[in-house]
Parts: structure tokens; sequence; C-alpha cells
């Protein structure tokens, strides 16, 4: 799990790529733009979320770091910096949703809640709602806080956006892990792999994808081992 010292250079590193990604070099095929901007712009988020999960451990702390953050998200947004706000909102909303985990720390809530969320996710993309990965630089605006952008590389256009409830999730999910012993570096490399799909899925068939049931999947997958101790401590419960 990324701490201390560590932490700080992955933030930095995160704050560092949104900002420089107008100036690397263009890639000249659209989708493959989108696709490789976007997964390299959605590890960082990943990055930035899984630097947040050990807060959790002092829940002062974390509330503390969550109202830091969202106050830094109202000065970036109004200051429309766009994409350079992307790894700060992913530490508010993950941090957030890192309280709103230690608030349901039941084993019965790690299993059912990502179920849970993965079926809203695809009833609301499926039913009509948008899906909040819009892996599609023509369609995103840039400056939206309801959402964090992925900046394309060479031309400070968004590749695309993640929606704040797969950070929110992203959150939950990584602080799960962590306090019922499961793997917390393994899950959110698992969760990003899970993106990076949903990402391919969308450029290729041009339709909107649910993200959450993929990022469900892969906390599920990461911790297989691990469900049968959680289903049992559900029961005794």
């Amino acid at each position: 799990m990324v701490r201390g010292p560590a932490a700080l250079l992955g933030l930095l590193a995160a704050q560092v790529y949104v900002l420089v990604a107008p100036s690397l070099p263009v890639i000249g095929d659209v989708d493959t733009s989108i696709l490789v901007a976007s997964s390299v712009g959605s590890a960082f988020v990943f990055l930035c979320i899984a630097c947040v999960t050990p807060l959790s451990d002092v829940p002062p702390l974390l509330g503390l770091c969550a109202v830091g953050a969202f106050g830094l998200v109202a000065g970036l947004n109004v200051a429309d910096v766009g994409a350079g706000a992307t790894p700060i909102e992913a530490i508010a909303y993950s941090a957030f949703g890192g309280l709103f985990a230690i608030g349901l720390l039941a084993p019965s809530l790690a299993l059912a809640l990502p179920v849970f969320v993965a079926a809203v996710d695809v009833i609301s993309t499926y039913a009509g709602g948008p899906s909040e990965l819009l892996a599609n630089a023509g369609q995103t605006q840039p400056g939206d806080p309801l959402s964090l952008e992925l900046p394309d590389w060479g031309n400070g256009l968004p590749a695309g956006r993640l929606g704040i409830s797969d950070a929110v999730f992203a959150g939950v999910f990584l602080v799960f892990a962590r306090r019922f012993g499961m793997r917390v570096g393994t899950t959110a490399v698992a969760m990003w792999v899970a993106t990076v799909g949903a990402i391919a899925l969308k450029v290729g068939f041009d339709r909107a994808v649910p993200v959450l049931p993929l990022l469900a999947a892969a906390y599920f997958l990461a911790n297989l081992d691990h469900l049968p101790r959680l289903l049992r401590a559900s029961n005794a419960g």
C-alpha cells in the first residue's frame, strides 16, 4: 500500500502529469489517443485514491483530508483549471467514499454493497441514464466539477471522464479491503485494469459502458480467497 513519502511523491506525479499532458506528443489516431490518454490518466486517479486509503485508519484525519480537498476542488474549478483539478478531485471524492465506508463497516455490506451499486449503475446506464465514463473527446467539456477529467495528449482537450460515483465507490471498496484484511494494492490495480477495459469497450463499440459493475467485479476477483471468510463473518453477525 502506498504511504508516507511514497504517497506524496505519487500525488505529486499525478499533478505533474495532468499539467504536462497537453504538451505530450499528439497521437494521430483519435481512438488510440483516447484509449492511451484515458488509461494513463485513470492510472493516476487510482494512484491518488490508493494514497488516501491509509488515512481511514484515523477517521478524523480522513475527514480533515476530505474537507481540505473539497475546498481545493472548489477553488480550482472557480479558476477553471480543467484537468488540473483531477488529482484533488480524486482525493476529495475517494476520501468521502472512505468516510462512507467507515460508517458501514460490516462484512455483510462489504459483500452486498458492491453488488447493489453495480446493479444501480447498470440500470441507470441502460434505462436512459448516461454512462459516467465518456471516453470521447468530442463530447466532454472542460471544468466540470462533477466528473474527473482525463486529459488528452498534445491538444489541451479532455480524452474522457470518470464520474464522481466511480471515485467515491473506489474509495469505499479500498477501505473495505483495508479494514477487512484484503489486498488493497491488488484491488486498486484490478480496478484500474477494469476501468481501462471499460474505456476500450466504449471506444470500440461507441456505446455507454457502466463502470461500477467492472469495479465491483475487480474488487471481488482481487480478493476471491477472502470472500468465504467474509461470508462466514456475515452469517455469524
